[in-house]
Parts: C-alpha cells; sequence; structure tokens
C-alpha cells in the first residue's frame, strides 16, 4: 500500500489553541494519575487498618470469653427468687404493658388519664 499523507492547513491561532488543549489535556491526565495514586495508597492503608482491627477484635473477643470464664457464675437464693413476686412489682409490669399495649398518647386524653392513674396510686 501506498502511503499518502494528508497536510491540513491551520491558522496560526488555531494552531496555538491546538497545542494548549493537548497540553491541558496532557496536565489533566497526570493530576488523574497522580490522584488515582493516591486513592490506591490510602485504600492499602485502609485495608491494613482493617485487618489490625479485626486482629484487635478478636484478641478481644477471646479476652472476654476467658474472663468469663473466670469470674464466678452468680446463683441467686431461693429467699430472693420469692421476693421477686412481690405486689408492688406485680403493679409496676402491669403499668408497664398497659403503656406498652396502648403506646404512647401524647394527646390531652392520654394525660389526664396518666394524671388519674398517678392520683388513684398515691390515694390507695
Amino acid at each position: 500500500m501506498k502511503d499518502s499523507t494528508i497536510h491540513i492547513k491551520l491558522e496560526y491561532d488555531e494552531a496555538l489553541q491546538s497545542k494548549k488543549d493537548v497540553l491541558s489535556s496532557q496536565m489533566n491526565l497526570l493530576r488523574i494519575t497522580k490522584k488515582i495514586r493516591r486513592y490506591n495508597a490510602l485504600r492499602k492503608e485502609e485495608m491494613n487498618l482493617k485487618l489490625k482491627l479485626s486482629k484487635t477484635i478478636t484478641g478481644t473477643k477471646t479476652s472476654l470469653g476467658k474472663l468469663q470464664k473466670a469470674l464466678p457464675v452468680l446463683t441467686i437464693p431461693e429467699i430472693l427468687k420469692k421476693h421477686h413476686g412481690d405486689v408492688e412489682t406485680i403493679k409496676v409490669e402491669k403499668k408497664i404493658k398497659k403503656v406498652k399495649e396502648k403506646g404512647y398518647d401524647a394527646g390531652v386524653e392520654g394525660q389526664l388519664e396518666e394524671i388519674q392513674d398517678k392520683l388513684n396510686a398515691l390515694q390507695g
């Protein structure tokens, strides 16, 4: 095949602008390359920190397991278990259950009912 060369005539201003554009593009590519390298370095550092954190968490978990095995087991005496069914405890549990069933009503009716319950508790 024959090598054919094509010449294009450009005005001085057009050639100058083209050269500026090429140089600007090269500069932008170098900046992008620099940022990509910085990103890769930061990503590598992040991975190393995550690995170190994982090892620390594993070590802490192992230490906690050893500590739990070393601590004595808490046993509640029967006499304390019997007092758990106390009347006041039952009242508090009923109130908590009542509030959970109703959900918190911030309206006027809910507040009035709440005040009435407090008054009844103080009287009896």
